[in-house]
């Protein structure tokens, strides 16, 4: 598996901070920020985010025509949606207070595999390093880093996080910039000597450091070396095989394993795996790969089913399809928006919503008694739909049955049994009862 197929989730991030906040020029300030967004023609915006959806399209005069809405108190912000990178963004933020100033210039590229685009790797990577020169030559920078997102998370302790711009150095990047006070108390000429693909100094005292030509092999045992090397001179204290170690580990997560997950709940797992991301996708895929769901066991031979039991057949059938079945159309036509093709792709997904909110155990009695004859009648108008199969309906709703071929599928109480715990959602999907019911029709 390519490591862009493995590692979907994956962003660059570059983060530059300045101790002096451009925008206490106002106007002025607000273009030279705009300035060196528009060096990169490729990153150029094309919208500003407002939030609660407004996003207008970018330009100059909109920019200053807007400055008022992007103050509060002491704050500046603002979020410009890049044109050609799908969910690449600025995110610009400065304060004045008291106590002093802060700027941050944030840039996240996601897709990561921008970056490796075949032939222009190496182009964009230089790219980046000039747009750092350009803010470089306009404010003083005082901390900046470029690097995969998810591998600078994997090094973080999520309750606590730290200051954006460390007290000292403490982990080593694709792309690192020392400001003057860091650099002074490091000692300049151990941080120009630092063993690197590439150390600069740049405007007003603060120094670049690049480990490698591009970003894009971070987590190779190059790379991991050249961070490893690099972070250890700065920083004495630290042991060379410790430090490789802990890069070692993290690099594990990049790291591709076959998905051999159960084809008939695969398309489940792998939503899950997308959505957890990389942080536990290996031993996520590790787990899964050797679980199989039970075996279907809601149904019986056709011939062993009882005759509808109901005064009215076709009342019941319109009760099902008309009234349970619609049920679920508004309880998920947001979070799962191909329930309203009524087709069996909108099955997983399902599926998936159910596990990842937990309605098996966070469901209430009542709940539970809306679901789930919701779910039965939704589950059981595709197998007729879909499959010709022939409702016949029964008083006890776990007798309700659709006949396929010669096999009466049983998909109320495949519902009941969906929402007894967390995980049955899982081990009784309805993506793997209608596959299993598709297989047997003959």
């Amino acid at each position: 598996m390519h490591p862009d197929e493995w590692n979907k989730s994956d962003a660059l991030e570059l983060e530059l901070f300045s101790p002096v906040n451009p925008f206490d020029q106002g106007h002025a300030g607000l273009d030279e920020v705009l300035d060196v967004i528009e060096s990169d023609e490729e990153l150029m915006p094309d919208k500003i985010s407002f939030g609660r959806g407004r996003k207008p399209k970018y330009s100059r005069q909109r920019m200053h025509e807007s400055l008022p809405e992007f103050q509060f108190m002491e704050s500046t912000g603002f979020i410009l949606k890049c044109a050609r990178v799908p969910d690449a963004f600025f995110n610009i933020h400065g304060y004045t207070r008291d106590e002093g100033s802060r700027f941050s210039f944030h840039l996240y590229l996601k897709p990561f595999s921008w970056c490796r685009e075949p032939g222009k790797e190496k182009e964009r990577a230089d790219r980046l390093v000039s747009l750092v020169r350009t803010l470089a030559s306009r404010l003083p920078l005082s901390y900046g880093l470029a690097h995969s997102n998810t591998d600078c998370l994997l090094d973080t302790d999520s309750e606590n996080p730290g200051p954006p711009i460390p007290p000292q150095v403490e982990r080593m990047h694709w792309l690192n910039v020392y400001g003057s006070r860091m650099v002074e108390e490091l000692g300049r000429e151990r941080v120009l000597s630092t063993p690197a693909f590439h150390v600069e100094e740049l405007p007003q005292g603060a120094v670049l450091v690049l480990t490698r030509p591009t970003p894009v092999d971070f987590a190779s045992e190059e790379a991991r070396l050249a961070q490893a090397r690099a972070l250890v001179h700065l920083r004495p204290d630290l042991k060379l095989e410790n430090v490789l170690s802990t890069l070692h580990q993290r690099s594990l997560a990049f790291t591709p394993i076959p998905i051999q997950f159960d084809p008939d709940v695969a398309d489940i797992l792998l939503q899950e795996m997308e959505f957890q991301g990389l942080f536990l996708q290996r031993p996520f895929v590790e787990r899964y790969n050797t679980y199989h769901p039970p075996a279907v066991s809601e149904w019986r031979p056709a011939s062993q089913q009882p005759w509808p039991d109901v005064p009215d057949v076709q009342a019941a059938i319109d009760l099902y399809e008309g009234t349970y079945a619609e049920q679920l159309l508004v309880l998920l036509h947001k979070e799962v928006p191909s329930v309203m093709d009524r087709s069996p792709e909108s099955l997983p997904r399902i599926d998936w919503n159910a596990w990842r909110m937990g309605w098996g155990s966070s469901f209430s009695q009542e709940q539970r008694a809306l679901a789930s004859p919701a779910l039965g009648a939704y589950l059981g108008m595709l197998l007729v739909y879909t499959l010709g199969g022939k409702w016949m309906p029964r008083r006890d709703l776990d007798e309700a049955a659709v006949v396929v071929g010669n096999r009466a599928w049983l998909p109320f109480l495949r519902a009941r049994h969906y929402l007894q715990y967390h995980d049955a959602s899982l081990d009784f999907s309805l993506t793997q009862f209608f596959r299993e019911a598709r297989r047997l029709r003959g």
